[in-house]
């Protein structure tokens, strides 16, 4: 059995056994995104590299077999530097927000795209748990103004579905007002076809007015209010990869940014959305698709910067995704592709 040395720690590893692997076995996470157990790694994402001591380039820890008497460098300044521009390269050409900007526009930080789903599914008792800050005195105009649907007919009205909200909790006390600034990155100014497809699949309806403006929402006209968000929100913002490492190794979005790709949304399946300018080529839903036996498997199409993941033969992506939605949902390591709900 190798016997290797990890930031001045003796390991004994099985034979076989990668260098992600034998770090974990002394409690040492090297960060991974297109290395998951049962797919074999693609070192596409190098957020894995660690300095192996004789050698002149950082390699990939994913894809390393441990031998026996290397000696391995894992949290050197050099280390941190090359994953932190390894992570800005993928950051380059993401295309999508962490945060929706009505969030981003409010002073208490409530995470207001699940406020406004809670009430479009009729569950206010859940809105009410999310908000923020003292919901006695709920200014909503902020967000409101930041709303992208203005720019297609009426924002949605965020004021009144936040104070509808309050009006539930029966004079309970929202959360404390959230001070953490988690780290996000944002689209910027949409085109009128990208505006057009994030209007997709949501109410077309104008803003709702209350019947009666002094007591504000009832939860019918709340619920068609809410049904209007545009849902700007990544689906997928509290368990993605990319964003985790992006704040742990204080990643700069715009450090390599040049003219970005169009946002585009795959709507083709009936319970996932894939958004190919949030995939980053790690290829795990390739090779899981391929191991699940789908027909129309998942493959690279294009070449150089203009690769992306598509189904194979020209088919859409409900047909590439009959066996392996799930399992390609949840290994994705970012929000690429989600489920609807």
């Amino acid at each position: 059995m190798p016997k290797l040395i990890i930031d001045n720690q003796e390991v004994e590893v099985d034979q076989g056994a990668t260098l992600v692997q034998a770090a974990g076995q002394l409690g040492i996470d090297i960060p991974t995104m297109c290395c998951v157990q049962d797919v074999s790694p693609c070192t596409s994402c190098m957020v894995c590299v660690v300095r192996l001591v004789g050698r002149e380039n950082l390699v990939p820890a994913c894809a390393t077999i441990a031998a026996d008497g290397m000696q391995i460098d894992t949290c050197s300044d050099e280390v941190t530097a090359a994953r932190r521009t390894n992570l800005e390269l993928l950051l380059s050409d993401h295309v999508g927000d962490c945060i929706a900007p009505c969030q981003m526009a409010d002073p208490n930080n409530a995470n207001i795209p699940a406020i406004i789903r809670c009430i479009a599914a009729g569950d206010s008792a859940a809105a009410t748990k999310l908000l923020r800050g003292d919901i006695a005195n709920i200014d909503g105009a902020k967000p409101q103004r930041a709303c992208r649907r203005a720019r297609k007919d009426q924002p949605v009205a965020v004021d009144l579905l936040l104070k509808f909200a309050a009006a539930q909790a029966n004079g309970e006390s929202g959360g404390p007002k959230d001070e953490t600034k988690r780290f996000s990155v944002h689209i910027g100014k949409l085109s009128e076809t990208e505006l057009e497809r994030f209007m997709t699949g949501i109410s077309p309806d104008q803003q709702v007015t209350p019947a009666d403006p002094g007591a504000g929402y009832t939860p019918e006209e709340a619920a068609a209010e809410a049904k209007r968000c545009m849902h700007c929100d990544c689906r997928k913002a509290d368990n993605c990869k990319l964003r985790d490492y992006a704040e742990a190794y204080q990643a700069k979005p715009a450090h390599f940014r040049s003219q970005r790709r169009e946002f585009v949304q795959d709507l083709e399946h009936p319970d996932v959305i894939y958004e190919p300018g949030k995939c980053i080529c790690c290829g795990l839903c390739v090779r899981i698709t391929e191991q699940e036996g789908e027909e129309f498997a998942l493959s690279f199409v294009g070449r150089g910067f203009g690769v992306q993941v598509a189904p194979s033969l020209d088919k859409n992506i409900s047909q590439a995704l009959q066996k392996a939605a799930d399992r390609c949902v949840q290994t994705c390591p970012t929000g690429a592709l989600a489920m609807r709900k």
